[in-house]
């Protein structure tokens, strides 16, 4: 991610106030999310230009289409599928059962909010085109649990900062390295993301992300047509704020590979046997 793109220096959302702090509700409220990524709260450096893109978004999600394409999306894309993690090998991170619960709730809200938001968004910067997308009812509330807060860099040992570098190589391209916030918040357990990285590493090397990144970009795209004919008709979406939306769904390095990631590592931790009550 360039430095327009860079989650860590985006405005966090408890140092938001007023209307900005507002909106940040609403669209949590209206994602159905317990937090933010980095899009919105990069857009919050201006608040006219929050202001005008979540106007914007807001109707496309009344559709119900983004959630809709949000739970489908693993019967539409084949996701990169790392070996099944076995009962020893999580056993060996020292993870409990309520650990492994707070991990997944932590992958699912990373990957609802970056997949809505690469669908919601990307219908602002195409073009209508195929039929309009149907609608259909809106989603059940989800009760999000409580969920430990993004570490700071001061308080991730060197070796964890390390490879959560090396796992953010994963899926990204040279010209935007930006560090992605899910593997910041996944460093209370290092021993975890060495299993993660194992696991993932061979579809890395044998480009099953990159490839799976592109698939997801063409699809994306069309399902952005159909539901760009919902678009309201006013107020226009600035051409600063489109270009840096249009960038930010479109590149293959920027919130698409981090939609492929995260729906392989839901779907992988899903199938994870639980660990030991006792460790």
């Amino acid at each position: 991610m360039s430095h327009q793109h860079d989650p860590v220096s985006a405005l966090k959302e408890h140092e938001a106030t007023g209307e900005t702090a507002d909106l940040f509700a609403e669209i949590r409220d209206v994602m159905h999310i317990p937090m933010l990524t980095s899009i919105w709260r990069i857009l919050a450096h201006s608040l006219d230009d929050l202001r005008t893109t979540w106007h914007l978004t807001k109707p496309l999600f009344g559709t119900g289409y983004p959630d809709h394409i949000y739970q489908n999306l693993d019967k539409r894309i084949s996701f990169p599928e790392p070996p099944p993690l076995s009962k020893q090998e999580l056993q060996a991170t020292g993870i409990s059962a309520k650990e492994l619960k707070t991990l997944q709730s932590i992958v699912h809200a990373y990957t609802r909010s970056n997949s809505l938001n690469m669908i919601a968004l990307t219908a602002l910067v195409v073009e209508p085109a195929g039929q309009p997308a149907d609608f259909h009812p809106a989603p059940p509330r989800l009760d999000w649990p409580a969920l430990p807060s993004v570490l700071e860099k001061q308080d991730i040992s060197p070796s964890t900062w390390s490879l959560i570098h090396a796992l953010n190589a994963f899926g990204s391209t040279p010209d935007q390295p930006g560090l992605a916030t899910l593997w910041r918040h996944l460093a209370y357990w290092p021993e975890f993301l060495k299993v993660v990285h194992a696991a993932f590493a061979p579809l890395q090397e044998n480009q099953e992300i990159k490839q799976c990144i592109q698939e997801v970009l063409n699809e994306i795209n069309w399902v952005g047509q159909q539901l760009a004919h919902h678009r309201v008709p006013s107020p226009p979406l600035p051409e600063s704020i489109r270009t840096q939306v249009a960038q930010y769904v479109q590149h293959p390095g920027l919130v698409v590979r981090m939609v492929v990631i995260g729906h392989s590592l839901a779907s992988w931790l899903q199938a994870a046997p639980p660990p030991s009550s006792t460790i």
